[in-house]
């Protein structure tokens, strides 16, 4: 439409859509009419501003619908939410029964992100027009957000309404699929492919929806046929190198795999991807990772300058305690990209879990020159300290990694058995007391907490009920035990305190701690012999522990 027709019909909108009475002088109308026609020509060139200026000047000789109408949309494009509302509801105020004033106010307000409202007005659309499909389809999604479940009541609707839809179809089973309710999702689905039999899409998706049913073999007897429509889709042979490993028939996925590895012209990126299905089962079953690192071995070779396949190699082989693999490809990813941090982290991480605190601590340290401000790396290198018994060391950096991400619960539990260490007691509780309110039943959290109280003698009741949570969840934890045990001690239940720490060792426990605590429990039941047995071994344990000679030497605790 050009510019002379669309003012015309905009001067017809104005005179046929005015709801006011015919009492108002000519006057007063011709000139309200013209401003109404220079607002219109304004808004054809873009400016709005000033057109809203004439619609203003217009409203001065006419309160008609159609100027506040054309001003809310003017205040909507140049986002003042606030005053198009205000200008819409005029217009929906003084003529309640048309639709598209209702509509571009229930416009306004979703762009303002005004969803309570938004919905309302949608209401109020379908309402007033219960054939305009759009409105219904709207006020569907804007309920998706909060109540899917009334979304799902008004794509019934729609349906019902309107006949086969394949939007509401669709969003049904994205709904229900979600939710967890797959049989609804496929009935949604197997209705869209009514509608479009050879949409590749919707056929994909049913097959997908299969597969999370556990309905493996329908999945893959979707995926086949659809791989003859398309056998070079990458996406898809993922999807049926997945399925087969779900079954654990690893034949039929290395086909996949072998089809993949033999395509020349596939990217880095898109053989990750493909890689990334195969790395996801390995923990689940370890007979996957031959062929993961078959594929990551390929991918490194035919891009040598890409840091991720050596990063894929370090994390399986990790998993596969390959150590000295894993550290090769680990280093290999700081060489190509020392500002990432995974490099640097995969190596620290190893040396961590082999005791290597110093070595862990010197990589860690030499990464913070690339990588200032990253938590995982502050956080490694405090647990690294703290295992050395450095604490003041340890609550440097982990009081960095706390700024870096101050609702890390494992940090604070780290931070926490730090100040215990410092003997900073108001801090240790401070931090243990904001950690719980995160995670009220988080068990690491709850049995530190509860013996450093009990260590103290402090509110020992309340040490017992948390110790008695973290034990409930890990019942054969050995530190739980000796910790449940350790409070009866306090309370002077000497008994009780030897059935739970004595479990601990018959667990097979190698701590120290627990090996003493268990001497001092024989020695408050007058079993001398028994514990000058547990004190020794908890030397043997630790031989250079200078308080443990002496209590040996003594006889007492």
């Amino acid at each position: 439409m050009n510019g002379r027709l669309l003012i015309l019909s905009m001067i017809i909108f104005f005179v046929g859509c005015s709801s006011t009475k015919p009492t108002i002088p000519d006057e007063n109308r011709n000139a309200a009419l013209e401003h109404f026609l220079q607002g219109s020509i304004l808004d054809q060139k873009g400016d709005y501003a000033k057109a809203i200026l004439e619609y203003q000047d217009a409203l001065k000789y006419m309160k008609d619908p159609a100027i506040y109408y054309a001003i809310a949309k003017d205040y909507a494009i140049l986002g003042k939410h606030d005053l198009a509302i205000q200008m819409g509801s005029e217009a929906v105020t003084l003529n309640p029964k048309n639709r598209i004033y209702q509509q571009t106010l229930a416009e306004i307000y979703l762009n303002a992100l005004d969803l309570e409202n938004a919905m309302k007005e949608y209401e109020k659309v379908i309402k007033l027009d219960p054939q305009h499909r759009e409105g219904w389809h709207t006020l569907a999604r804007l309920h998706m957000m909060r109540n899917p479940a009334k979304a799902i009541e008004i794509f019934k609707e729609i349906v019902d309404r309107f006949g086969p839809d394949e939007d509401a179809y669709y969003q049904m089973a994205q709904i229900y699929s979600s939710t967890g309710k797959y049989d609804k999702a496929t009935e949604a689905l197997r209705q869209m492919l009514l509608l479009d039999p050879g949409n590749f899409e919707i056929a994909k998706a049913l097959g997908d929806i299969y597969l999370r049913q556990d309905s493996v073999d329908a999945a893959i007897t979707i995926y086949n046929e659809l791989t003859e429509r398309r056998p070079e889709n990458l996406e898809l042979r993922a999807a049926i190198a997945h399925a087969y490993l779900i079954k654990q028939d690893y034949e039929s996925a290395t086909e996949q795999l072998e089809y993949v590895m033999k395509k020349d012209t596939l990217s880095a990126d898109e053989l990750i991807r493909f890689g990334q299905i195969f790395v996801s089962f390995i923990q689940k079953d370890s007979a996957v990772a031959p062929l993961a690192i078959h594929l990551f071995e390929k991918i490194k070779s035919n891009y040598p300058a890409d840091w991720r396949p050596f990063w894929f190699l370090g994390a399986i082989n990790n998993i596969m305690r390959n150590d000295s693999i894993a550290l090769i490809n680990y280093f290999k990813v700081i060489e190509l990209a020392k500002w990432n941090a995974d490099g640097w982290t995969g190596v620290a991480s190893i040396y961590y879990d082999r005791n290597q605190f110093e070595d862990a601590i010197n990589i860690l340290n030499e990464g913070k020159k690339f990588i200032s401000e990253e938590f995982r790396i502050y956080f490694l290198l405090g647990i690294s300290y703290q295992r050395l018994h450095k604490p003041t060391d340890a609550a440097s950096v982990l009081e960095k990694a706390l700024q870096l991400n101050e609702k890390s619960i494992d940090a604070m539990s780290a931070l926490g058995l730090v100040y215990d260490e410092l003997k900073r007691f108001e801090d240790s509780d401070s931090i243990y007391e904001r950690a719980l309110q995160l995670d009220p039943r988080n068990h690491l959290l709850l049995n530190n907490y509860g013996y450093s109280l009990c260590e103290r003698g402090l509110q020992l009741e309340r040490a017992m009920k948390m110790s008695k949570e973290a034990l409930a969840q890990q019942p054969e934890n050995q530190s739980y035990l000796d910790t449940y045990g350790w409070i009866y001690y306090q309370l002077g239940d000497y008994k009780e305190a030897e059935r739970w720490v004595r479990k601990a060792v018959e667990l097979g426990s190698k701590s120290t701690v627990i090996h003493d605590h268990l001497g001092d429990i024989y020695f408050k039941l007058s079993e001398k012999s028994k514990a000058l047995e547990y004190w020794q071994k908890a030397l043997d344990l630790d031989p250079n522990n200078q308080s443990l000679k002496e209590k040996i030497q003594r006889g007492s605790p």
